[in-house]
């Protein structure tokens, strides 16, 4: 099997946001089958992951690609836009019982996100059919599972007579165990919840099958590939928030630091309010978010003496929210076990300085930027020493002089590893 994209550049292949040139059979660009549940253009987190990722393998690839029902009219509305792109998409409707679950993805009950992952495997037993089906009109050389690729659920390209390509794969990060008691009650219950029914789920023949079963695994971070077990030389380490891309009209950046995100326990929003006490008093910082511990979080304003100090704006719409993040002094990332971060990356591509908490897939991207001067990772530790380290870094980029406000990470590599991770379990 040729590839005749090898080897050129970013230039050549062009933005992955853009439409893919399409591909003549002659071109004899290996035919792949994704499983993309949840992938849609203009969309954030996972779908817009997924949409990236489908994007990147048609620089390279012919993708016919298998998506879930919540995001087929908005792609059908791209693909009327964007005629004769090689890229090919075919709905796979969830299982009739399935609308009778709870499990819209928005939600945050834990109802309703078990009922959202069930509902995900009966769609894949669908998958499946529908993937048989199209190999045997006309064969696949590979397949390739992008979204919702996490080690303790199976694969559906497992049942298929063509080599897997897994991920990016993630799950395992936790938070450390000594941070614990900084989460409050309300985090713990949800610590111990989750690593209890992961552990259960991985435990699944088809689970562990999958792991076996995969030529290439394309792995998020460290933890998750200690979860895996016995490391392969066909490992990959690669992080799906590298592929995102963004829009930037570089701004002059101000002095206050950004704290985004919802308020949950995980998210860190306390330990941002901490460190900004420990801060230079100078320090100022806006918050936009909302979320379960809206209250702790005002309480905690109160309690620390910060209402001077911080501008708690709430939900913002996207366009005021990204103005921020571009004017900002640094954008603080306290999320305790962040698989990824979109919005890390998506702030490291906008040239932001960030503040970073070094666990799971916060710290992998962090440490893939190209400029170190302008990330500050704050080590785990108790309570009182993560607070002394967000501190530091605000006052840091605070203090800071002369820091360039370029792209922070190099998308480009992301796409020349993914082509590389293909080329792989095709040999």
């Amino acid at each position: 099997m040729a590839w005749p994209n090898a080897g050129l550049g970013e230039a050549e292949r062009g933005r992955v946001n853009r439409s893919p040139a399409p591909a003549s059979r002659g071109s004899e660009r290996p035919r792949v089958i994704v499983f993309a549940y949840a992938c849609e253009p203009g969309r954030g987190s996972e779908p817009g992951v997924g949409w990236s990722l489908v994007q990147s393998v048609a620089r390279f690839a012919d993708p016919v690609v298998l998506v879930g029902p919540e995001h087929i009219e908005a792609i059908r509305a791209w693909e009327a836009a964007n005629p004769g792109s090689c890229l090919s998409f075919e709905l796979v409707p969830e299982p009739t019982w399935a609308r009778w679950l709870p499990h819209e993805p928005t939600e945050k009950s834990r109802s309703h996100l078990i009922g959202y992952f069930v509902s995900y495997l009966g769609w894949q037993r669908r998958a499946v059919r529908i993937a048989r089906r199209l190999h045997t009109a006309q064969p696949f050389d590979v397949s390739y599972h992008a979204t919702y690729s996490v080690y303790w659920l199976p694969s559906p390209g497992r049942r298929l007579a063509v080599p897997l390509v897994w991920g990016p794969v993630g799950g395992a990060v936790t938070t450390p165990f000594n941070m614990w008691r900084a989460l409050g009650t309300r985090g713990i219950i949800s610590e111990l919840l989750d690593l209890l029914a992961v552990r259960f789920f991985s435990l699944a023949r088809s689970t562990r099958r999958t792991w076996h079963r995969a030529r290439v695994r394309i792995i998020q971070n460290e933890e998750t590939r200690r979860r895996l077990g016995r490391r392969r030389d066909s490992d990959v380490l690669l992080n799906h928030v590298m592929f995102t891309e963004v829009d930037r009209e570089p701004k002059a950046r101000e002095r206050f630091m950004l704290f985004l995100s919802s308020f949950e326990p995980r998210k860190g929003v306390r330990f941002a309010l901490l460190g900004l006490a420990k801060a230079d008093p100078n320090v100022r910082m806006v918050i936009v978010g909302d979320g379960p511990e809206r209250g702790a979080v005002e309480a905690l304003i109160e309690e620390l003496d910060l209402a001077d100090r911080v501008d708690l704006r709430g939900w913002l719409p996207y366009p005021e929210a990204m103005d921020l993040l571009d004017r900002a002094g640094a954008v603080v990332f306290a999320g305790v076990r962040e698989e990824g971060g979109t919005a890390l990356a998506e702030a490291m591509l906008r040239g932001a300085p960030v503040i970073v908490f070094a666990n799971g897939g916060a710290k992998t991207v962090a440490e893939a930027a190209i400029d170190p001067e302008r990330v500050q990772l704050v080590m785990p530790g108790s309570r009182e020493e993560i607070a002394q380290g967000v501190g530091n870094a605000m006052t840091h980029f605070y203090r800071a002089t002369g820091l360039a406000n370029t792209p922070n990470l190099d998308t480009a590599s992301a796409h020349r590893q993914l082509e590389e991770a293909f080329r792989a379990a095709m040999e």
